[in-house]
């Protein structure tokens, strides 16, 4: 195991250098997966891949020892960020509409206990002052939410390429803000805001695995299943 691990390395990339020892077809047709879980195999089946978030490539060690040789040697390994996007639409979490006087206060879930005011929504989205919008004329304000998958991989090097042996998945939930309003000119407007990423935002909400933070547990995790005949495990946000 020391031997193995002696050849460790932790890698950063956007892209996924090998599919998975067990086939999707078998993984979508698993009854003990959950809804939210088929979700993300979806996303994984497609290849459906978006740029890390830096959030989770801080998760990595600061300093990176350099990459291997073209041959680093049958049993080295390493951990691997591969971030899948939300395969699918925002799922719509509250929805309000009527006249922007009478609802401005009205409290709107964004998800749990987590709140803003349909007031709060519009002007935001409007990204204009109160006197710029027709307060007496009928508004809509939608709270939404989408996911992102974030991924270590631990992959081991056989076979002239790295295979993934080891899969530690987050997942982390994005909100999305839409509004139709009138402004001061009569003009009907409309827009949506994503808080995403690609935008400069957080997620509002991380649930982790129980082992993402951990990156010398996934390298062992590898080196274990390796040894193993090479099989494949993982675990996600659920366990």
């Amino acid at each position: 195991m020391k031997k193995l691990l002696k050849k460790s390395i932790v890698s950063l990339t956007t892209t996924c250098l090998l599919t998975i020892s067990i086939p999707f077809a078998a993984l979508a047709s698993d009854t003990s997966l959950l809804p939210e879980q088929l979700d993300y195999m979806q996303s994984k089946k497609n290849n459906f891949i978006v740029p890390n978030d830096v959030i989770d490539e801080q998760s990595l060690p600061k300093v990176y020892i350099k990459p291997f040789a073209e041959n680093p040697g049958d049993g080295a390994t390493r951990v691997n960020l591969t971030t899948y996007g939300w395969y699918g639409a925002p799922i719509v979490q509250d929805e309000e509409s009527g006249s922007f006087d009478l609802k401005k206060d009205i409290v709107m879930t964004i998800l749990g206990a987590l709140t803003t005011t349909f007031g709060g929504i519009v002007l935001s989205v409007a990204d204009m002052a109160l006197s710029n919008v027709e307060t007496t004329q009928t508004a809509t304000a939608k709270t939404m939410i989408s996911y992102n998958y974030p991924t270590k991989q631990g992959q081991a090097w056989y076979s002239n390429t790295w295979h993934t042996l080891f899969e530690s998945t987050n997942r982390n939930t994005y909100k999305h803000y839409y509004s139709l309003w009138m402004d001061k000119n009569k003009n009907t407007r409309q827009y949506t805001v994503d808080y995403v990423p690609a935008n400069g935002y957080s997620a509002i909400k991380v649930e982790a695995a129980p082992h993402y933070y951990d990156n010398n547990y996934i390298l062992q995790q590898t080196a274990y299943n390796y040894a193993q005949s090479k099989k494949y495990t993982d675990e996600d946000w659920l366990d």
